[in-house]
């Protein structure tokens, strides 16, 4: 099975276990790698914009606790943005409004590290 297979299993995976929108692994410089986002939705803005939100995390945990970046949920008035480090990729999970966030974030961990031995971890 193919890197690319494997992801996209991962998140299918994963939109069985929870109830999400979409999801995608994302490679760390901004491109998509596999997207099970929705069809409407701008994928190459999500994965740039995921790419970077996931950057300037990195370094404001750097820079204010002198720790490691683990995951950021974006709330917005329409629904949540989980993004999770899962070594050399990134898991973006969307959501509708007011998700069961421990459920999700214990399951996007759980792929996340599926992902590092897909991926490498880094």
């Amino acid at each position: 099975m193919s890197k690319v297979e494997e992801a996209t299993k991962v998140l299918s995976d994963l939109e069985d276990k929870i109830d999400i929108i979409g999801s995608a692994v994302i490679r760390r410089n901004g491109l998509m790698i596999v997207s099970a986002l929705p069809s409407e939705s701008n994928q190459r803005m999500i994965a740039a914009m995921s790419a970077a939100l996931l950057g300037t995390s990195k370094r404001t945990a750097e820079a204010l606790f002198d720790g490691k970046f683990k995951s950021l949920n974006l709330e917005i008035d329409k629904g949540n943005m989980f993004l999770i480090g899962a070594g050399r990729v990134i898991l973006v999970v969307l959501t509708k409004e007011e998700p069961n966030i421990g459920l999700i974030t214990l399951e996007m961990e759980v792929a996340a590290e599926e992902l590092k031995k897909v991926f490498g971890d880094l």
